[in-house]
This record gives C-alpha cells, structure tokens and sequence, in this order.
C-alpha cells in the first residue's frame, strides 16, 4: 500500500534566540511530523537558496523557490506574551510556480508564516482536494521596523478550507472573532496553548483540556498539532478524537527544544489510544 501524501506550501524560518538562531515554520514542524505519522511529504518552500532544506527535511520531497532571503524573526518570550520581529521576508509563492503533479495530495496544507502565500493560492487547490490550512501568516502584519502586531482577515477569505487551526494569540485573544471565523469553516480549532484547543464543528463548540506537561520551549506545538489534526481527520477519525490526538502530541511536544519536539514513535503510539471514537468526553463540554 502507497502511504498517503502530504503537500506543504510556505516558507522556511529562522528563528533568532538568545542562543542564535534555528530553524522552524510551519513547514519544518508539520512536514516532519507528517513524515513521523507515516505520510509521504512534499514540501514546496521559500527561501535563500543555500540554507540546508534537505538536513533539516530529511526525507521530504523539497521543492525549493530560491528567494534573495530567509524569512526571519526574532522572538522574545515576556510576561504579557510573545513579542516577534520580523527580519526579513521569503519570496512570494505565486501560484504559478507550483506544478499541477502536486494538486493530487491526500492533504493541500497551506501554511503561510509571513507574506509568502498569497491568497490567490487558496483559489488554485480549492478545485483539486481537501484543502487545510494554518493561517498564522494572513493575520499578521508589521511595521517599518519589522515588529509584529495582529490584523483581522475578513471571514469570507476563509471559505473553502475544508479544516483551519489558528491560535488565541493569532486572533489577538478575540473569541467573539474566533466563532465568526468558525462559522465559514466546516472544521475550525483555536488552540489555546496549555489550555488546550476549542472546536468548532456543526455548529457547536467545544473545549479540549490538554493534558499537563513540563513546558521547556512552547515553539513549534501549534504546528504539530495541526500536522496531527489533519492527519488524523484524513484517517476518517472525528474531529473530536483528533482534537484529543493532536493535544496530546502537542503536549509532548513542549518539553524539548524546536526541532527536536517532532513526536516520537512511542508518543504517537501512545496518542494514538485517544483516536478512539468510544472514550468518554471528560475533555471538554458543549457549549
């Protein structure tokens, strides 16, 4: 049997820490945690040509679009939340760069971090197939300095993903903006950091507790999760029971540091109980 295939479209980052810098972006999380789930990945990236996408991606099918630059943050962890700046941009990915061999994936997850997805994406997958998305990227915006502050998308720029996750903190903390978003979206999660994640599904909404971790570096969960989410709802499971799979990968995630939080056979093993249709729901309650 042909494993299932899993594209990613967005850019690459580096990610600047008190340490130096290290890779991330939707694309390094979720492409390497698909890989772990057993999907066969192909990613199609943004970057500077000579950043080392097939160390970081072994065993992807990496499709580069070489740019001038790497998408670069600075990241800075306080007591009011997360403080970003922007460094430098990839290059767009306009839509005809990207080979019609790729429309054919089980999962079309677009995955922007920045402004290297333009809209006009959407509407070239729409056609093919189940299409995903996080959507980070389109609700951030930055000034001349490069600091990073929150913007609002209009809902109807939503319509047509199959399943989006998004963070509190992407939304800027606005729930009320979170259930409007929901109600263009067949399958819409906010996660919520430790808290855990809120679905929104045929119209009711509901809250997944997340199971208790020991938080070393929050980098990169959000990423994991949707992998897992997706993955798990392209398996024929409930959004429910991938809600509950997702968190608890999620969890593990956070007690190593960025790339190294890619879950593990036996954290997959293990998360994998929750993908049971029949287990209680002591997660959460509808709302």
């Amino acid at each position: 049997m042909h494993a299932r295939t899993y594209l990613l479209v967005g850019a690459l980052t580096r990610d600047l820490t008190k340490d130096g810098f290290r890779y991330g972006g939707t694309v390094a999380y979720a492409g390497l945690t698909a890989m772990a789930l057993g999907y066969s990945v192909t990613i199609f990236i943004t970057c500077a040509p000579d950043e080392p996408v097939h160390e970081v991606l072994p065993g992807a099918t990496i499709h580069i679009l070489d740019s001038l630059t790497t998408t670069t943050f600075r990241n800075q962890n306080t007591s009011s939340g997360r403080v970003q700046q922007l460094l430098g941009t990839a290059r767009h990915i306009q839509p005809n760069k990207i080979s019609q061999t790729f429309y054919s994936a089980d999962i079309i997850h677009i995955a922007p971090v920045a402004d290297e997805c333009p809209w006009e994406l959407r509407e070239v997958f729409l056609p093919r197939g189940r299409l995903v998305a996080t959507l980070q990227g389109w609700f951030r915006t930055w000034d001349s300095s490069g600091m990073v502050s929150h913007q609002r998308v209009p809902p109807e720029q939503l319509a047509g993903f199959y399943a989006v996750v998004l963070s509190l903190e992407d939304l800027d903390g606005d729930l009320a903006y979170a259930r409007t978003l929901a109600g263009v979206v067949p399958i819409f999660v906010v996660t919520e950091g430790h808290l855990g994640a809120r679905l929104f599904w045929q119209g009711s909404e509901r809250i997944f507790l997340s199971p208790e971790a020991q938080e070393k570096d929050p980098c990169g969960a959000g990423d994991i999760f949707a992998a897992a989410f997706f993955s798990a709802l392209d398996q024929g499971h409930s959004p429910g029971a991938a809600v509950r799979f997702a968190n608890r990968l999620a969890a593990f995630s956070v007690s190593r540091l960025g790339l190294a939080s890619v879950p593990t056979a036996s954290e997959i093993q293990q998360a994998g109980i929750l993908l049971d249709e029949n287990l209680p729901h002591t997660s959460g309650t509808w709302t």
